[in-house]
Formats: C-alpha cells, sequence, structure tokens
C-alpha cells in the first residue's frame, strides 16, 4: 500500500490533514482519500454544509444537466458534478433492509471526458457529540428494485463511497473527517501510469468536499 502525507492550507488558512492510499485486490485497485480539519460551530452547524448535496455542482456545465433547470445556480462548486438530483420517493422498506440509516437517494449526473451517471444512498447516524453520514454508489440491481424507471447509469467504478465523521471535540469546535473510496476494474483506469492522476483528483475532489463545509459556514456567518 503506497500512502503520501500532505499538508494543504484553505484559502481560509484553515489546515487540512490529508492523505491518499492505493492498493491492488486482484484485478481491481482501491483508492481511498482522507482529509481532517477542524471548524468553529455546533454539530449541526457543520451538518448544514454537508447535506446540501443537490446545491453542489459545476454551473458551467449546466447545458449537459437533465432534470435541474438552466436557471439553477447551485452555491458550491464541483468540478465535474452537472447535478444533482434528490431522490425521495421510492422503496423505502427494501432499502432499510439493507441500509437502515438511510436517508434519501441521489442521482449524480457526472461529465469527466464523457458523461457518466450513478444513484447514491444517503445515510446518517447520530451519536452523543457524533454525526456519521454517508453517500455511497448503489448497485443497478438494488435500485432497480427501488424505482419504478430508473435512469440508466455508466460508472468506471465498482464503488464509490464517502464519509463523513464530524465529532464535536470542543463546546464550540466540530473535527470533520472524510474518507472517500474508489474500486475500479475497469481495464484502463487500473493502469500504473494513471495512477499519481487518480489520485490527484481523489485529494482534489475530497478538498472540495471539505470546503463546501467552510463555505457554509462562512454564508451562515459562523466562521
Amino acid at each position: 500500500m503506497l500512502i503520501l502525507k500532505l499538508l494543504i492550507l484553505s484559502f481560509t488558512a484553515l489546515a487540512y490533514d490529508s492523505s491518499i492510499a492505493v492498493k491492488k485486490a486482484g484485478d481491481k485497485k482501491i483508492f481511498k482519500a482522507t482529509i481532517k480539519t477542524n471548524f468553529k460551530g455546533k454539530l449541526n452547524d457543520v451538518v448544514k454544509g454537508i447535506e446540501n448535496f443537490d446545491d453542489k455542482c459545476n454551473n458551467e456545465r449546466r447545458s449537459k444537466r437533465k432534470f435541474s433547470k438552466w436557471e439553477k445556480n447551485c452555491s458550491y462548486h464541483n468540478e465535474n458534478l452537472v447535478e444533482a438530483v434528490k431522490i425521495q420517493a421510492f422503496q423505502k422498506d427494501e432499502l432499510i433492509k439493507i441500509y437502515p440509516n438511510a436517508q434519501y437517494l441521489m442521482w449524480r449526473n457526472i461529465y469527466n471526458r464523457g458523461r457518466f451517471s450513478h444513484y447514491d444512498v444517503i445515510t446518517k447516524k447520530e451519536e452523543k457529540n457524533k454525526i456519521i453520514i454517508t453517500h455511497q454508489k448503489l448497485p443497478d440491481s438494488l435500485v432497480k428494485k427501488l424505482l419504478a424507471k430508473p435512469e440508466k447509469t455508466v460508472s468506471a467504478f465498482e464503488d464509490i463511497k464517502g464519509t463523513y465523521t464530524l465529532t464535536q471535540i470542543k463546546p464550540n469546535q466540530v473535527q470533520v473527517t472524510y474518507t472517500y473510496e474508489s474500486t475500479t476494474d475497469h481495464w484502463f483506469l487500473t493502469k500504473d501510469f494513471l495512477e499519481n492522476n487518480i489520485k490527484k483528483n481523489m485529494v482534489h475532489g475530497s478538498e472540495q468536499a471539505v470546503k463546501s463545509i467552510e463555505l457554509s459556514l462562512k454564508r451562515s456567518r459562523i466562521l
């Protein structure tokens, strides 16, 4: 396993402790990026900057949208995300059998040198002084059980999962650890010469996820 340690300075001088790891499992490659930082505020303040999934996209790719209105302006930039659509009408009982903390589904429309899309399940678990929020790509076989007419999905990754772990470490300070994992057996993406590029994109995507929390807090005048 290869691990790189980085220290990244955000635009508001918050320190980001970040790492990226890659390992092989047969014909598959598993990438795991982790980023950690602290924010001023309460747990619920930070949660607002995470759960606004449908307000994160790249407005310059609005011409590729399928469901979102052209006029919509996402407040939080996500380089490759065309749109994220929240879905609350689905077979909840079927989903809860597998994901007991499931909240809703998201359909992600992605453009990265080609069109991709997949469905995520959003989960939320609350403990004392801690909240864990995840987004995880669902297999097509499960999506067909949840939705009457699901959109066709295209993905080069077998599994994609992001986990936000929020811990109230002081009365007005929250530690956020975001872990982003992806698994692929794609013949091209598993090539060694692409590894550094994928790692760079993974770290960048993780930074974007955490910076959107920072921006949300700034807009709420928490920071």
